[in-house]
């Protein structure tokens, strides 16, 4: 077998930002240097990931470890690149004073609009009331026009302070295009044998107010049409896990977490693994994508989104992280996140339907998730600019 031949880096000036950055509440990580190495196509994701790592070794770099984006449709490559030289345990950049600068907004538009989007999860609703779905992600994306570029790196330190127990990321996809974010949701860790997951389904706004605040908090862990939308998402992980593993701990109901500026449901998963050789790619393989960003049944809410959808979401709701050579890692669901070129801005949000839900309220909850991003955008509301 000929090696894959690593492209050599460009030259960055001092100060932008890596490549590729990670920050957990366990793990830091920068790569200045990502190799594009060739892969041979139709592999499973796990397979890609065995063969990259092992053909890195085989270049010299066996410490390196692979990074990258996994799509929302399975179907779609998957951005996986080779870190030669990662740098680990790099402490986690403190929040910024002031929001991270950005160029003048031309212009911000939602696609579907939030009344298309409200028509859109109506139809949803009449879908699930048939017994066709039991719930589906619906998911729209703002498009912010700039009047010039971003300071990434000030951006990415914005979201990594003021998001400790998240996960930060920042991945080139292109010299002009990057892919960043901060993820609020494990989608799963690896460490030896042990998986970790977090997964998360049922949002609530946080409010100035305190008492408001925790009486938010209250309706959400009392509601019973968020307990049974994130009831239908974690047995359907439970079940995907149960064929891999020899233990499986599953709380009986679920935590409120906060997140920034959103309340959450999440339930943390602890499993063993049954077979020492499987890796965390081979786990994302299985698990991806989860009812958190698709629905259930899987293939019926696959299918709907991308039927009723408009556009790609690319690597949107995707997962995002990296896997090392002895096939441990972590793996973000790639949302709260955001594409970035030159002249835009991408940032992509969904709320998950059921049979229950109200078109309004969807859409008031991915206003609320987009915040994140706009927040540390310098962009406080997105309601003046009418989009949201």
């Amino acid at each position: 077998m000929s090696l894959p031949f690593p492209l050599p880096a460009p030259h960055r000036p001092a100060g932008s930002l890596a490549p590729f950055v990670w920050y957990s509440p366990t793990t830091s990580l920068e790569a200045q240097d990502l190799w594009n190495l060739a892969c041979p196509a139709g592999l499973p994701l796990g397979d890609q990931g065995r063969f990259l790592l092992r053909a890195a070794g085989q270049s010299g770099a066996r410490g390196a470890a692979l990074v990258g984006a996994i799509p929302f449709d399975p179907l779609e490559a998957a951005t996986l690149r080779m870190a030669p030289q990662p740098r680990w345990g790099l402490p986690r950049p403190p929040a910024p004073l002031t929001p991270a600068p950005l160029a003048a907004v031309r212009g911000l538009t939602s696609v579907p609009s939030g009344a298309d989007y409200e028509a859109l999860v109506a139809r949803a609703v009449a879908a699930l009331q048939t017994g066709l779905l039991d719930k589906v992600v619906l998911g729209r994306v703002l498009h912010l026009d700039l009047a010039g570029p971003l300071a990434l790196a000030p951006l990415v330190a914005q979201l990594a302070g003021q998001n400790p127990a998240g996960y930060t990321f920042a991945l080139e996809l292109a010299p002009d295009r990057h892919l960043l974010g901060a993820s609020p949701e494990l989608l799963v860790s690896k460490r030896g044998p042990t998986l970790r997951l977090r997964p998360m389904a049922g949002t609530r706004p946080r409010l100035a107010d305190p008492d408001a605040d925790a009486a938010q908090a209250a309706n959400l862990q009392a509601s019973g049409k968020d307990l049974a939308e994130h009831a239908l998402m974690v047995d359907a992980i439970r079940a995907t896990l149960a064929p891999l593993c020899r233990r499986l701990e599953v709380p009986a109901a679920p935590q409120v977490i906060s997140a920034g500026t959103l309340w959450h449901l999440a339930t943390p998963i602890v499993a063993e693994l049954e077979d020492p050789a499987c890796t965390v790619l081979d786990v994302v393989e299985r698990l991806h994508p989860t009812p958190a960003v698709c629905g259930v049944p899987q293939g019926a809410a696959h299918d709907f989104i991308g039927t009723h959808e408009p556009g790609n979401r690319g690597l949107f709701a995707g997962a995002v992280g990296w896997c090392d050579a002895q096939g441990d890692g972590e793996w973000a669901v790639t949302i709260r996140c955001a594409e970035v070129t030159p002249q835009q801005v991408r940032l992509f949000a969904g709320a998950g339907v059921v049979a229950a839900s109200d078109p309004a309220s969807e859409r008031a909850e991915t206003a609320a998730k987009f915040r994140t991003m706009l927040g540390a955008l310098g962009v406080q509301s997105g309601e003046e600019l009418g989009a949201l």
